[in-house]
């Protein structure tokens, strides 16, 4: 069980997390969060957190493996317009946040463009991010992060042991669920106050700078050297010495 009042005595900030969501057991946070924007149930900032996330899903409908009450799965409700340039950043300062409260934890994260977090080498989470647009402005956003806090190696199915991880495996020791939960919202909403700084702390994370990766693009398949990205959170890669960037491209 997940207790919320730990989660916000814990929480370092002016107005995310002020309100906490538990649910013993959902089918995703982000739906939930939907759910609750829709009825009008919503505040920006709020959390929606759950023990037992049974249908949780990361980019282009990819599942993620956490054990119930063992990993953090949780929503942030951003109940606010920006532009989209704006939003395009927010799951740039999303990763950038996660990545601190790892490394505050005493382990040493990795990104992944465009949402994946990994610990030596191997992924222990992510980020989904889903907005609703209306006249060329984001209305609400929903800051979906998955992250493998205690499980073990026994925990991950055994097609996944060898390339998943968790914060418990990579410090040695248990990990309180609602104080990672507070120190994530806590760099989230200061990663918020200047969206553009977040672009080179990410690059400072990114597992695979100056790399060569392979990615599809459309019906091609492509490679090239990841170079970093760009003031719009768009990767920027290198491909024969030309400079391609690409809003939306998934790395294998």
């Amino acid at each position: 069980m997940i207790f919320t009042n730990l989660i916000q005595t814990n929480l370092r900030t002016k107005h995310f997390g002020k309100e906490v969501e538990y649910y013993q057991r959902l089918e995703s946070t982000n739906v939930e969060a939907w759910d609750l924007i829709k009825s009008g149930d919503a505040t920006n900032g709020m959390i929606i957190i759950t023990d037992n996330q049974i249908q949780g899903k990361g980019r282009n409908g990819n599942s993620w493996f956490m054990a119930p009450s063992k990993g953090l799965a949780m929503s942030i409700i951003l109940n606010q317009k920006f532009t989209i340039e704006e939003a395009e950043l927010i799951p740039i300062a999303a990763g950038v946040s996660i990545a601190k409260a790892i490394e505050n934890r005493g382990a040493k994260p990795q990104l992944k463009w465009p949402n994946d977090i990994f610990i030596d080498g191997r992924k222990c989470g992510g980020v989904l991010c889903e907005s609703k647009i209306s006249s060329n402005l984001i209305h609400s956003m929903v800051i979906g992060i998955g992250l493998n806090i205690n499980e073990t190696e026994t925990d991950f199915p055994e097609p996944l042991r060898d390339k998943s991880t968790s914060l418990s495996i990579a410090t040695g020791h248990s990990n309180q669920r609602e104080l990672v939960c507070a120190i994530i919202t806590t760099y989230f909403e200061r990663t918020m106050e200047d969206l553009k700084t977040n672009i080179k702390l990410w690059e400072n994370y990114c597992s695979h700078m100056d790399d060569l990766v392979s990615f599809n693009h459309g019906n091609s398949k492509n490679k090239g050297t990841f170079k970093g990205i760009n003031q719009h959170g768009h990767a920027i890669i290198d491909i024969e010495d030309k400079i391609h960037v690409f809003p939306s491209i998934r790395l294998k």
